[in-house]
């Protein structure tokens, strides 16, 4: 008998957007899962589409809270589930017909606490309709699959190789979701948990594969302007260090790692920062300039990123100014 996956979509405001969601869903070839929709005060017409949706397919569930924010929504969702896997999905992405299928073999095979797949960019919807992805790209091998420790499959996130710090794109045992809830009104909630989240698990599979597409909206979290809640990044790297400190014995390769991931982060917020507020380039360029030779000893960072680091470091202005003519002379 196969084991039921749940999957928790938290939901707020997306009445334009969660059709594609289910509609990925509805396409699964793995069919033993259950839908788990929280519906976090919104404020649009996507409480009554829940509705539609539990009342037309039967491993739909629906429920209507007050707004508490996503990781609020996520860990609702979870203590609602009755499956003993979960997966993540946000209403304005959606899955390849394959992917609940190839986790759950990749778990059985290899008995993993987590499994972890690749997300894709997209930016048009119209990608929804394309059937490029067969089912024979899903037919992997042990070439095209990291069985990792906990200590190892954490590094590779850190450094978004082939694998990221998101909760999405992941088969996880419910156990340690349960364990570790994401903090409540915080962005960048699944960075600040990956550390905790991974400190007991003993075997992680990780592929390249990219089974989870992530829609590049305007207005969501990740694509808005810089504000202080931005700050939330550094409180998350703080976190995972502590983690690591108290769990990992301050592995090497581990703090390494974070302190790469803090550095390579920080410069998407000092773009968005750089067109508002100069005080807060300041800011991120003081937090960022410790650890300054651990950057340029880590070999798992290219030595552009080490160029741009320093540049950055001894004048924005120049940096700022340098990346723009570059910009100019590419169109």
């Amino acid at each position: 008998m196969e084991d039921l996956i749940s999957v928790v979509i938290p939901i707020y405001n997306v009445e334009k957007y969660l059709h594609y969601a289910i509609e990925s869903l509805n396409r699964q070839t793995y069919k033993n899962f259950e839908v788990i929709l929280v519906n976090d005060g919104s404020t649009d017409g996507s409480g009554k589409l829940c509705d539609e949706y539990s009342e037309k397919y039967d491993n739909v569930r629906v429920y209507h809270k007050s707004n508490g924010g996503l990781s609020d929504a996520r860990n609702f969702g979870v203590q609602k589930s009755c499956g003993d896997f979960i997966t993540f999905l946000d209403p304005d992405d959606f899955l390849d017909e394959y992917a609940l299928e190839l986790m759950y073999n990749l778990q059985k095979k290899y008995s993993a606490d987590a499994v972890c797949t690749k997300m894709r960019d997209v930016y048009d919807y119209e990608d929804y309709k394309k059937e490029s992805r067969t089912k024979k790209a899903y037919s992997i091998d042990d070439t095209d699959v990291y069985v990792c420790d906990n200590i190892k499959a954490l590094e590779l996130m850190y450094y978004n190789q082939i694998a990221t710090v998101s909760a999405c794109a992941k088969l996880v045992k419910k156990e340690f979701l349960l364990a570790t809830p994401f903090p409540k009104g915080k962005i960048y909630e699944d960075l600040y948990v990956i550390a905790e989240l991974l400190k007991d698990m003993n075997k992680i599979v990780i592929t390249p594969l990219e089974t989870y597409n992530y829609y590049q909206r305007q207005g969501s979290i990740v694509n808005s302007k810089f504000s202080k809640k931005q700050y939330d990044f550094f409180e998350a790297i703080d976190n995972n260090k502590k983690i690591v400190s108290m769990y990992f014995d301050n592995n090497k390769n581990l703090v390494s790692a974070i302190n790469a991931k803090e550095k390579m982060g920080a410069f998407s917020l000092l773009s968005k920062a750089n067109q508002s507020s100069k005080e807060d380039v300041n800011i991120i360029r003081k937090i960022i300039s410790k650890n300054f030779f651990d950057i340029l000893k880590n070999k798992n960072i290219s030595s552009i990123f080490k160029v741009k680091y320093c540049m950055l470091l001894f004048s924005p202005r120049i940096f700022y100014g340098t990346k723009n003519l570059l910009i100019k002379r590419s169109k």
